[in-house]
């Protein structure tokens, strides 16, 4: 007499396949009745093939679709989407393109919005410059106190007029061309 069966396990809320398991026999029937653990079932579920899953809903086994391992980027957002059993790219209006930076999606793929790009050029060259100009004054103030109170030494005035130079030609960087995206070597360099 056999004491044990296969049977099917299913998750509990979303009803998706997670392997077999097993069932005892009752130790007090004589007859064939087996004790089927809480969410699974007797019925053997279908072979699920790519993009599928096999979903236990309302006493039965169906194949639904599955994207979960696919990475989907929704068209609208450009943000990565985590898809649920039964969701589409066309029902979450996504794609599995993956976006470059500053991606717009148009004409059914992913183009460059020419114009943020530009905005994010931009702000990253403003930051990268105030930043620096910021160190600068900070390595300005102290011979600038020297100076004003006539106690600065020659060499102390030589590297204030190198820090002051460096200052202007930080400050004039967006009157060049190129600007904001200017090479590494277009910024000024700072004094020793």
């Amino acid at each position: 007499m056999q004491e044990q069966k296969t049977v099917y396990s299913y998750h509990p809320q979303t009803g998706e396949y997670l392997g077999p398991t097993q069932a005892d026999r009752s130790p007090l029937d004589m007859e064939e009745v087996w004790l089927i653990p809480a969410f699974a079932t007797a019925q053997q579920p279908p072979q699920a093939g790519e993009r599928q899953a096999a979903v236990f809903r309302d006493g039965a086994w169906s194949l639904q679709t599955d994207w979960r391992a696919v990475p989907l980027w929704n068209k609208r957002t450009v943000r990565q989407l985590m898809p649920q059993i039964g969701d589409t790219p066309d029902s979450l209006n996504a794609t599995p393109l993956q976006p470059p930076a500053f991606a717009i999606w148009k004409d059914e793929a992913w183009a460059v919005d020419a114009a943020a790009q530009q905005a994010a050029q931009m702000t990253a060259a403003q930051q990268r410059q105030q930043q620096r100009l910021v160190a600068a004054l900070q390595q300005r103030k102290p011979l600038e106190d020297a100076a004003e109170l006539g106690i600065a030494s020659a060499e102390e005035q030589a590297k204030l007029a190198e820090w002051k130079r460096y200052c202007v030609e930080l400050s004039r960087l967006p009157q060049q061309p190129g600007w904001p995206q200017l090479e590494d070597e277009a910024w000024p360099k700072q004094p020793a």
